[in-house]
């Protein structure tokens, strides 16, 4: 039953590549003989504001391009929308790129919920959509052959999360605080799941701190009686920094683990300084620091285009998608077209970005990107990345 099941999923993809590929024309909207126009969707304005630097990162790889000459003698057109990561906010945005800005492509998404909401438009529209920086498995599952996630979804960080707790000898008893919206689900389901199945083992405690937020005590003082020895925590940059500087605050000095939405220093910036995030470890989506020398070069980019802008980890979140945009439509040849985009992009197999923890590959029945990652931490006042507890 279970290869019955197998084929009759992998037949449905096919079907709907193959009538994608069929009722659909040569589709050249967006381009010009000098211009290729794409659309940037991202939380610019708002307490999710972080999440839009991302934007720029992807946007000094087009600009970058367009110094170089352009994508076969045409220049890339941007064409940026802010979602404030409100759903209707970015339905709206998407909308108004597609019909109003008819834009080639769109670039973005950092936001779950605004890519959920949003994905039936983009299918329907038949438009590529290169994801920024969203982890939810809904947006590459169910499957759209336009759709594509250039990062670790939340399953796959759920589980790692998980794994880097029980690689310290003789753990046992895990903590999870989360948010109940469907991206704190979209992370803690998968991580109870790796718990049980692989470790056969239950929670300590799985608690709840809602989005908005103001005080963590009530949960600290939970976990302070729950004899927990790892926390983790599922929730989104400001309720992490009101958590890790109240679990400061009362003295809770548990390693804590964190999901790729949350960023190291600016945990520490909100939380207080240094010493509130002490033994706190974030999921990695780079496989370098960010103040590495590998990674200069792409924040010198981005200030080269942007100077005032702050270089923050999420600044080069975008940028693998856009490079792998980049390379597919120059594979695509002068001919531009949606069809031939897509077509492209799904040959994309172990592509090295230089930024990406692991390879970036695209199938024409699997468009979640990325499968691995590793955490990163604080040693001696710098950012270092580790696979494993033991540091390696």
């Amino acid at each position: 039953m279970r290869r019955i099941g197998t084929w009759l999923k992998a037949a449905g993809v096919a079907a709907g590549v193959l009538a994608w590929g069929c009722c659909t024309a040569q589709t050249t909207t967006g381009i010009t003989k000098n211009s290729i126009k794409i659309g940037l969707i991202g939380p610019m304005t708002g307490p999710a504001a972080l999440f839009g630097k991302a934007v720029f990162g992807a946007e000094a790889i087009y600009r970058r391009i367009n110094d170089q000459g352009g994508i076969n003698g045409r220049k890339i057109e941007l064409v940026r929308e802010d979602t404030g990561c409100d759903p209707a906010r970015g339905m709206a945005a998407v909308k108004k790129l597609i019909y109003q800005d008819q834009v080639f492509a769109i670039d973005g998404g950092l936001c779950s919920n605004v890519v959920v909401a949003v994905k039936p438009e983009i299918e329907k529209a038949r438009i590529p959509f290169m994801g920024l920086g969203a982890a939810t498995p809904k947006l590459a599952e169910p499957f759209v052959p336009t759709i594509y996630q250039p990062v670790a979804t939340t399953d796959i960080v759920g589980r790692a999360l998980v794994d880097f707790a029980m690689s310290k000898p003789g753990t046992k008893k895990i903590a999870f605080v989360s948010h109940s919206d469907d991206w704190g689900k979209s992370n803690l389901e998968p991580a109870l799941d790796q718990l049980k199945r692989k470790y056969g083992l239950q929670p300590i405690a799985n608690l709840t701190m809602e989005r908005g937020s103001t005080d963590a005590t009530p949960q600290i003082l939970r976990l302070r009686k729950s004899g927990a020895e790892f926390v983790i925590v599922m929730m989104y940059p400001a309720e992490v920094a009101i958590f890790m500087r109240d679990a400061y605050k009362y003295g809770l000095k548990l390693p804590t683990l964190a999901p790729q939405s949350i960023s190291l220093d600016d945990t520490r910036d909100r939380a207080g300084g240094p010493a509130t995030v002490r033994n706190f470890f974030v999921f990695y989506p780079y496989a370098h620091p960010v103040d590495s020398p590998q990674m200069r070069k792409w924040a010198d980019l981005i200030k080269k285009y942007y100077p005032s802008e702050r270089i923050e980890s999420f600044s080069f979140l975008g940028m693998s998608g856009a490079l792998a945009m980049v390379k597919a439509m120059q594979d695509a040849g002068p001919d531009l077209s949606r069809e031939k985009l897509v077509h492209a992009l799904d040959k994309i197999q172990g592509f090295d970005t230089g930024i990406a923890s692991a390879p970036l590959t695209f199938t024409a029945q699997d468009h979640a990107g990325i499968k691995g990652g590793a955490m990163a931490t604080y040693k001696d006042g710098k950012v270092v990345v580790v696979k494993d507890w033991q540091g390696k």
